[in-house]
């Protein structure tokens, strides 16, 4: 499922996302892949979301650096090429609450097989307000990045509270 997954990003990526104007977005996506980074840096003793291979070896990380390094990547070029930036404020989010949806709604058949584990306290519906942060984020970034990294160490220090994410 991952490699399918993958697979259709990469595609997708390739020829709908604005490569002409790729160095707009690269801060943004090295945002996002840090991000990610972190994130697996700091719960890597009590993860809250992990990973399960379909046949590659059976490692989070494996799975993990394929989300870092190209899905990841690709959804951020994706959803700032069609991003909605002359439009008005309910147009923009409308299209953030797209993107959230669709990625919950894609993702549902990782958790219902069994390739997503939520643990932790960590549950499914949760996932749907991480993507509106995740998408709202992502937004915020490409045009106001230190605004966004205060924000992120805010939100990473709530969910570290809030998750007791023990911090070695």
């Amino acid at each position: 499922m991952h490699i399918i997954l993958t697979s259709l990003l990469l595609l997708f990526a390739a020829i709908k996302g604005n490569w002409r104007e790729w160095s707009k977005y690269h801060l943004t996506i090295f945002y996002v892949i840090i991000s990610n980074l972190l994130y697996n840096h700091l719960a890597h003793d009590k993860l809250l979301w992990e990973y399960y291979p379909d046949f590659l070896p059976k490692s989070h990380a494996i799975v993990e650096i394929l989300y870092t390094f190209i899905n990841l990547p690709a959804v951020t070029l994706l959803f700032l090429t069609f991003y909605p930036f002359s439009s008005s404020n309910t147009k923009k989010g409308r299209y953030i609450l797209f993107w959230s949806f669709a990625s919950f709604a894609i993702e549902y058949p990782f958790y219902l097989f069994g390739r997503l584990l939520l643990q932790h306290g960590y549950e499914y519906w949760m996932d749907l307000f991480f993507y509106i942060v995740m998408y709202s984020m992502i937004r915020l970034h490409f045009s106001r990045p230190y605004v966004t990294y205060i924000l992120s160490a805010i939100i990473t220090a709530g969910m570290v509270w809030l998750f007791e994410i023990p911090l070695k």
